[in-house]
This record gives C-alpha cells, sequence and structure tokens, in this order.
C-alpha cells in the first residue's frame, strides 16, 4: 500500500516538473529585438539602439552596443569575472545553425548600471560567426556569418 501512493506522489511530481518546464520553455519565446546592426568600413561592430531590460522587464539601460571592447577581450585571452564567460554555448534554444556540441562559445558583454553580469552575450562560433543577445538568449541578432568572417 504504502509503495503504491509513492508511486503516485512520483508520477505527479514528474508530471508537474514537465508541465513546469513546458511553461518555461514557452515563456522563453523568442522576441524581436529592438535593435539595427552598423558594421562601418573599418570593421567596427555596433549594434544600434538596444534596450537592455532588467529581471522585472522595466528597461533599465538603452544606447548603442559597441562590440569591439568584448572581441578584443576574448582576443587578449582575458576572461569576464563571471564563471560561464567562455564557457561553451549549447544552443538549446535552437535559434542558431545547428552545430556540434562546443562549436558556440559565449561571453559576457557588460550593461552600464547592472551590476551583474546582465543578459547581453557575444556568442561565437569556430567558423568566425558572431551572434548577439540582449536578452539572455531569448533572442539573437545575427552579427557576422561564417561565410562573411574570412
Amino acid at each position: 500500500m504504502k509503495s503504491g501512493w509513492l508511486r503516485i506522489v512520483g508520477i505527479l511530481i514528474a508530471v508537474a516538473i514537465l508541465i513546469w518546464l513546458a511553461q518555461d520553455e514557452a515563456s522563453q519565446a523568442p522576441t524581436e529585438p529592438t535593435a539595427t546592426i552598423s558594421v562601418a568600413a573599418d570593421h567596427e561592430l555596433i549594434i544600434e539602439q538596444v534596450s537592455i531590460r532588467d529581471l522585472d522587464d522595466r528597461i533599465a539601460w538603452q544606447g548603442n552596443v559597441d562590440l569591439r571592447p568584448t572581441l578584443a577581450r576574448i582576443e587578449r585571452g582575458q576572461s569576464d569575472p563571471h564563471r560561464g564567460d567562455g564557457g561553451v554555448f549549447e544552443n538549446r534554444e535552437r535559434q542558431l545553425p545547428r552545430q556540434p556540441s562546443g562549436y558556440y562559445r559565449k561571453y559576457v558583454i557588460r550593461t552600464p548600471g547592472i551590476r551583474h553580469a546582465g543578459p547581453q552575450r557575444l556568442i561565437v562560433g569556430q567558423g568566425g560567426d558572431l551572434w548577439y543577445t540582449p536578452d539572455h538568449y531569448r533572442s539573437f541578432i545575427a552579427v557576422r556569418s561564417a561565410d562573411d568572417s574570412g
């Protein structure tokens, strides 16, 4: 009798977890980023008119994001203090082109006025492709494709 109740409770917990995961995945559906890309003749990479939102979905910062400092930091081999900086980006959201595990790396882009790592990231593919996300992987802006990186 006791094992029957335990089995039922276990099934209910498993169902609750599946429902929670499905709701969490749906809440992170991609949104249209409000930004444009400007690639100047000297290859300056600037994402214009970005609105960065805080955890309460309020605008925490607005302006242009210059990717050059982050790219220079990466090229120097320096990492941001955030533990995930430089780590493998698994593309769980499946919004970027499918690649083998380990192809993408994620890097923190600090947001002025936000004390923690914030939501901005630069995703770098082994083929030289660059992707920018202003909202912690909810949406992506293609900055440079692997074909353009040569």
